[in-house]
């Protein structure tokens, strides 16, 4: 009987040893991405697109070639008629890592705020209003703000980002 109880023991004790790193490597995984990501996000907010897309799985660049992609991102920022910024985004949670045909993945979840100025389009009530649900058709009722001191469409896109984690 007590060989059963320390087999028990011994049984529960690795099951909570094991348990505890898989947690550890698990909040390592998501600092690791929660970094990579930030500097990624940063990258683009600083409008260092070549740089930026060094973060990016090179499977993308199979479907979409580099010099493409890097063209579609910086014609963002060349709109003539509209100006960007983005804010400090916000992680909200991380889902667990799946492994899937050998590789991991995780979501998580953010806010990216986004900030946009059309220049020109003039402010009206009715324009304004106009702006205001189309951007709340695509984000969310209460992630759009006007702020009429500026000209700017202040927007929280909250979105849900899938990373193929290499280590």
């Amino acid at each position: 009987m007590e060989k059963h109880i320390n087999l028990k023991l011994i049984i529960s004790s690795v099951t909570i040893f094991i348990s505890i790193i898989g947690f550890g490597q698990e909040i390592d995984v998501n600092s690791e991405i929660r970094k990579d990501f930030t500097d990624y996000f940063n990258l683009i907010s600083e409008k260092k697109i070549e740089s930026a897309l060094d973060y990016s799985n090179p499977k993308l660049f199979e479907l979409i070639p580099r010099d493409e992609m890097k063209s579609l991102m910086e014609a963002v920022y060349k709109m003539p008629n509209i100006e960007y910024k983005t804010g400090n985004l916000t992680f909200l949670k991380f889902d667990e890592l799946k492994k899937i045909e050998n590789d991991n993945y995780v979501k998580f979840y953010i806010i990216s705020p986004i900030e946009m100025k059309f220049k020109d389009i003039e402010n009206t009530e009715e324009q304004i209003s106009k702006m205001t649900k189309n951007f709340e058709t695509k984000f969310g009722v209460g992630n759009v703000n006007f702020d009429k001191e500026t000209g700017f469409y202040k927007i929280n896109a909250e979105k849900i980002i899938r990373v193929i984690y290499i280590k």
